[in-house]
């Protein structure tokens, strides 16, 4: 047995110290641990959410627990007052689980995992995923309005982290796995590996970056995870007797969408639908930072605060039933208009499902655009008030059921696409208009909706929605480009001392004026030159102008009290460190590193015979890096990078 671990352990050892078998071992273990976080995480808040909202509030169970083929029951009753109840107390105990163990599990999630990655090394406590864990479930399992990419984002990422400490991986390596598990954590909820791994390298940055070298770990950690989440997820449906098929989507789109070239009018449609997406995009953003900042100054407890957001996020959810209720033709429109608690899925199901077409057009434009503003607030009052949720799902839910109403009011003109592809585009126009991440909206929809018939419309909403919201963004820890994150300014910044000889500056410069003194020359003449001649240094020559070492200020200070030895000491009996002079091939980092060492301004400069051929000082090479930074600044201005403060837009949004 114990040969059989060492060979075991030998292998491992081999695999670590290979660049290809270490992130095959190293991700499809984050791949692992994710699957599992996800399953969890989606288990715990769905049988939460069916005790307390379908069995105990009275909720439909598809606007309860959304899942493909459950029903929306316009006739059953509702406890309103124990809804207000369930929501507050399942948001006052997140708040109290946030404050008690770590207060990182308040919000959204994802934005800490981004600091993490940009100003922490990489580094998340193992409390932070584990509260995070938990508080999500008591969250979402209580009407919450929020979705669980925010919290699987920072459980994978915690969870990925604290196993890259216990392995003592270097900075970088902890970096990518965080990464890693991020994309395993939506993998494992939305079941879009792709889109997942796209994510989560694209998230870190407002712009058009990408994190390029977490991408191969993403999409192992995100396969494997996937497929765990999916096999435990077969395991307990065929033991709980709910059906879940293997590896199924998320939605359940229509047949026979898609888009051909003889389609081009339906872009006209679909920029309809982008310029929607980005005036609720804009709002959503501006309102969520609005009641961040708000909920942020208030003195009140954090369990208090996230109690009363969850608890208005009800009475508007109940206020929207009841107009709907008053105002629409049928109870059906008003039971729908409750997606905007929870997840929301439930009406994207719905209208996906085309049951739809018997209703009343106008009605149904009302009711999604209601859902889709409704959405908005309930969310933006359950998260920013600190309750435990993301709002990538709400995201996915607005967008789709403005998306709906937008396909459904242009319908019957030459422009109008198919209502289901304004449903899966509105969603993908949103995601990226709202998180940065244009490639993976575009892709994560395609995944959730089972279709990839819809990429050129999703790509052409997708980008006018990206470029309309000027830099904003939900997420607060974003960074604007790789060069401005703290992870990459060690490697991507360029040592100029390193690239420029000390000969290079000599020639670029001319001869400096410099006054050297003859090794039978008294101390009075060290004296005079130092104090005549601006000089932190005197270089002592012998024969042949050969250096025999150097006097310096702190070498004639030190004489001063014995000025009646000026005439007797030479200067070969104080001169020293001829060993620390500089040739022509020395790189001025070189040159930097050993005045800091010795404590000099000046160095000396000799040739091959170590003959003195001039002296360099720190104000030298301090000149030159600021000559070789304005070149590179005016250099990237020319071609068009540096456009200047003034132009760049932030983020006004926070998690």
């Amino acid at each position: 047995m114990r040969s059989f671990l060492s060979r075991w352990r030998a292998v491992l050892v081999r695999l670590l110290h290979h660049e290809t078998g270490r992130w095959v071992l190293l991700a499809g273990c984050v791949g692992i641990i994710c699957g599992i976080s996800g399953f969890l995480l989606q288990t715990g808040a769905d049988l939460a959410s069916r005790l307390l909202l379908e069995h105990l509030v009275g909720l439909s169970p598809q606007i309860a627990s959304p899942h493909p083929g459950a029903e929306v029951d316009a006739e059953r009753s509702h406890a309103w007052v124990l809804m207000l109840a369930v929501l507050m107390c399942g948001g006052a105990a997140s708040g109290w689980l946030a404050t008690r163990f770590s207060l990182a599990a308040k919000g959204g999630g994802t934005s800490f995992a981004i600091q993490a990655f940009h100003q922490h090394r990489g580094r998340i406590s193992l409390s932070v995923p584990i509260t995070k864990l938990i508080a999500s479930v008591v969250t979402l399992g209580s009407g919450g309005s929020a979705g669980r990419e925010g919290p699987i984002t920072l459980v994978g990422a915690g969870f990925a982290s604290w196993f890259a400490q216990r392995l003592h991986l270097s900075v970088r390596d902890q970096r990518i796995l965080l990464v890693a598990g991020i994309a395993g954590g939506i993998a494992a909820v939305f079941r879009a590996p792709l889109a997942g791994a796209l994510f989560a390298a694209e998230v870190l940055y407002r712009g058009s970056d990408l994190e390029s070298e977490t991408l191969i770990p993403a999409f192992i950690a995100a396969i494997v995870a996937y497929c765990v989440a999916g096999q435990l997820d077969g395991v307990w449906f065929s033991l709980t007797g709910f059906a879940a098929p293997l590896g199924s989507t998320l939605f359940s789109p229509p047949s026979g969408l898609g888009f051909a070239v003889a389609d081009w009018s339906q872009l006209a449609g679909y920029t309809l639908v982008a310029l929607g997406v980005v005036v609720v995009a804009r709002w959503f953003i501006e309102f969520n930072a609005r009641i961040y900042r708000r909920t942020e100054a208030s003195v009140w407890p954090l369990w208090l605060k996230s109690g009363l957001g969850a608890g208005a996020a009800g009475v508007v959810a109940i206020v929207l039933y009841a107009v709907c209720w008053m105002s629409m033709p049928t109870p059906l429109e008003a039971e729908l208009s409750l997606s905007t608690l929870g997840s929301g899925y439930g009406a994207i199901h719905w209208v996906l499902s085309a049951e739809w077409s018997s209703y009343q057009r106008s009605s149904l434009v009302a009711l999604l655009a209601l859902i889709a503003l409704g959405k908005v607030v309930t969310t933006v009052f359950t998260v920013a008030s600190g309750g435990s949720g993301g709002m990538f799902g709400p995201s996915i839910v607005i967008g789709g059921c403005l998306g709906g109403a937008i396909g459904l009011a242009i319908q019957g003109l030459p422009i109008a696409p198919p209502t289901s592809a304004c449903v899966l585009i509105g969603m993908a126009g949103l995601l990226a208009a709202t998180h940065r991440t244009p490639i993976a909206a575009m892709l994560m929809v395609a995944e959730i909706s089972g279709s990839y018939l819809l990429l050129v419309p999703s790509m052409w909403v997708t980008g006018i929605s990206f470029l309309l919201m000027g830099g904003r963004s939900l997420l607060a820890g974003q960074v604007e480009h790789i060069h401005d994150s703290p992870a990459h300014r060690s490697h991507l910044f360029s040592d100029l001392f390193a690239d420029t000889t000390v000969g290079d500056l000599m020639d670029a410069t001319g001869p400096q004026p410099f006054v050297s003194v003859g090794v039978h020359d008294p101390l009075q003449v060290c004296r005079t030159v130092l104090a005549e001649n601006r000089q932190s240094i005197v270089p002592v020559i012998g024969p042949e102008r050969r250096l025999v070492g150097m006097v310096t200020q702190d070498d004639v200070r030190a004489m001063s009290m014995q000025r009646e030895l000026d005439h007797l000491v030479l200067a070969e009996d104080l001169a020293s460190g001829a060993a620390s002079a500089l040739q022509r091939g020395d790189n001025l980092a070189r040159a930097m590193r050993r005045m800091t060492s010795q404590h000099l301004d000046e160095l000396p400069v000799v040739d091959a015979q170590r003959r003195l051929i001039g002296v360099i000082s720190r104000r030298m090479l301090l000149d030159h890096y600021h000559t070789e930074v304005e070149r590179m600044r005016a250099d990237r201005k020319e071609e068009g990078y540096d456009l200047g403060e003034s132009s760049r837009r932030t983020s006004v949004s926070l998690p």
